[in-house]
């Protein structure tokens, strides 16, 4: 009994290594025959995903203006070779005051800064007309250079914020572009020109003003200004009070720390350099609330009301 026992296990161990053999047989022989034939075996390819890159803010902002904002406000305006939306109400009366070009901060769009969604509006009560555009971002540049990077770190009050030279001409370049094509759309209306910047828009706005790269407006309104560097930004409080033009700055509790560090050195300038119609205001009040909104709105007309317009 154990004989045949051990003659089956015998017959299937042979049967299943027959089967195995039969297998493997044809896929070693053909391969002896692409050998000898100098022909390679196919490798299998590798499918690699197609690297795509994030959207960048300003074309989510983009985006998401289109899909929001009224559609009868909406106007395509073109800087340069690029085409950028904007956002223009008219007034409510029969009395225009001017255009007020509204500039939210960096990659904001009007609707989205909470500060700029009641303004518009509220401009329009007062009879000005508003044209609200989406600013161009800032691409910070990496420092690959180990031997500047080094020169960064060791000098006194060292830090690391810093845009560099040719990013800052970059940037200037193409707030001329967005600001220069606004200003020709608020041509086709009667009246002066008010410029309101908010954030680090406000800052390269400044910049722009200061070194006469950007057309100087009848008005200015500032909300929170500050500028993404350290130098930059200390030496921003005395180009704002050298503006040879009418200047409304307010500032509130809330704001960046960049801008809030320069809100005591911005007035002592004013002082300094006896900027004429410079005015500072603090924005009581939480951020976004339709009440601060409403006051912002306030302070801007009674600023030109005082200014006699």
């Amino acid at each position: 009994m154990r004989v045949f026992t051990s003659f089956i296990i015998f017959v299937c161990l042979f049967a299943i290594a027959l089967r195995s053999y039969a297998e493997e047989t044809p896929a070693e022989a053909s391969t002896e025959v692409a050998a000898e034939e100098g022909a390679t075996a196919p490798q299998p390819t590798a499918i690699r995903p197609k690297h795509i890159l994030p959207p960048s803010e300003y074309q989510v902002a983009s985006n998401d203006l289109l899909r929001y904002a009224p559609e009868a406000e909406i106007k395509p305006l073109m800087a340069g070779e690029s085409q950028f939306t904007a956002l223009i109400s008219e007034q409510d009366g029969s009395v225009i005051r001017g255009s007020a070009l509204l500039l939210p901060d960096i990659s904001l769009h009007p609707n989205q800064s909470a500060t700029f969604y009641q303004l518009r509006y509220a401009l329009n009560q007062y009879g000005w007309i508003s044209v609200a555009g989406i600013m161009p971002e800032i691409m910070h540049q990496q420092l690959k250079d180990e031997q500047q990077l080094q020169q960064l770190i060791e000098r006194p009050n060292n830090t690391l914020d810093v845009v560099l030279e040719d990013t800052q001409k970059q940037y200037i370049n193409q707030l001329q572009l967005v600001m220069s094509s606004m200003l020709d759309e608020a041509s086709a209306y009667p009246g002066l020109i008010m410029l309101v910047a908010q954030g680090a828009t406000a800052g390269w706005l400044v910049e722009g003003l200061a070194s006469q790269q950007l057309e100087m407006p009848d008005v200015l309104v500032l909300i929170s200004p500050y500028l993404p560097d350290q130098k930059l930004n200390q030496k921003l409080p005395a180009k704002i009070a050298q503006l040879p033009v009418p200047i409304l700055d307010v500032w509130s509790e809330r704001d960046n720390p960049w801008a809030k560090s320069t809100v005591m050195a911005r007035k002592k300038a004013s002082k300094r350099y006896l900027t004429m119609h410079y005015r500072q205001r603090e924005l009581f009040g939480f951020r976004g609330l339709e009440t601060t909104d409403a006051r912002l709105g306030k302070e801007i007309y009674g600023y030109v009301t005082y200014l006699g317009w």
